[in-house]
């Protein structure tokens, strides 16, 4: 059964397979030169209910002893590569997993990690075809918290806000944002509002909640009767409405302190601040017109 030189190949092993089949496909492939006899090694060894299925890629082997080494230990569950972008919702992470084949049931996915939007951090990750919603969301969450400064629940009470807070206003930061250097603004116009029970006005927060998103809003979506119409309803809505990132999240505890109160994003995705509702006015009739 031992092998002159070393050889590689590539070759499938049906589940169900017999150690008969087995020894047949190796043989075929030029991995062992007695395919018959295999079966008496394989149980001589112990090694007949080990045998498991799968595509393997052997390099390198020269004995029968290394092949049922590998074929014992199996071939490794291939990983998933999966970017998860800024901004995105439980739904849009469902959708990405889905299309990957990483889960089978977006409903299910939304139903268990619907109560963690705004800690499921976006990144780019490795995931196995199947894998639980249950281990999907944990892995995310660990990568919020990895990477969420030390300080930053103590830095956010600073501003008035509790962590949870804090994670509210940083996903809408990242929706109505459009540039990083226009981040830290946005938060500081929302904080300003904060303060004096202003209404957010946000856009991003009814989107949120429409079944069909929409660059522009009507004056019927802004009159819609739900806690995250931020235009009728005073303070933060009840959740964060999408994973913000690194960034959006600093962008709330490193605010700076200005006198804004209103801001509108160009054409080109820039954000122009103001103090009062009279130069915001101004702005809108200069970059869309009257």
């Amino acid at each position: 059964m031992y092998l002159t030189g070393y050889f590689s190949a590539s070759f499938n092993i049906l589940n169900g397979s017999s150690v008969r089949n087995i020894g047949k496909v190796l043989a075929e492939h030029h991995l062992i030169i007695d395919s018959l006899s295999f079966p008496f090694v394989v149980r001589l060894l112990h090694y007949d209910k080990d045998l498991k299925s799968g595509q393997y890629q052997i390099r390198n082997v020269h004995s029968v002893f290394q092949i049922l080494d590998i074929l014992a230990k199996g071939v490794a569950p291939k990983q998933i590569k999966v970017t998860i972008p800024e901004g995105f919702t439980v739904e849009d992470i469902a959708k990405v997993l889905y299309q990957k084949g990483v889960i089978k049931n977006s409903k299910d996915f939304i139903s268990k990690a619907q109560k963690y939007e705004g800690f499921l951090f976006p990144d780019t990750y490795f995931f196995l075809k199947g894998e639980s919603a249950e281990s999907i969301i944990k892995k995310m969450k660990s990568q919020f918290y990895k990477v969420l400064p030390g300080d930053y629940e103590e830095r956010a009470k600073e501003k008035g806000l509790t962590l949870y807070q804090a994670v509210i206003l940083a996903s809408i930061v990242e929706k109505e944002a459009k540039f990083d250097e226009d981040r830290p603004l946005v938060a500081s116009v929302f904080l300003n509002r904060l303060k004096i029970s202003m209404p957010l006005q946000s856009d991003a927060t009814i989107n949120y909640v429409l079944k069909n998103k929409k660059l522009w809003l009507t004056d019927k979506d802004l009159k819609i009767s739900s806690p995250y119409n931020t235009y009728t309803h005073t303070g933060l809505p009840p959740t964060p409405i999408c994973n913000p990132g690194l960034k959006s999240l600093l962008a709330v505890v490193n605010a700076p302190k200005t006198d804004y109160y209103y801001f509108l994003t160009t054409k080109s995705g820039k954000a122009v601040f103001e103090r009062t509702l009279e130069e915001h006015n101004r702005d809108i009739r200069k970059y869309y017109g009257p």
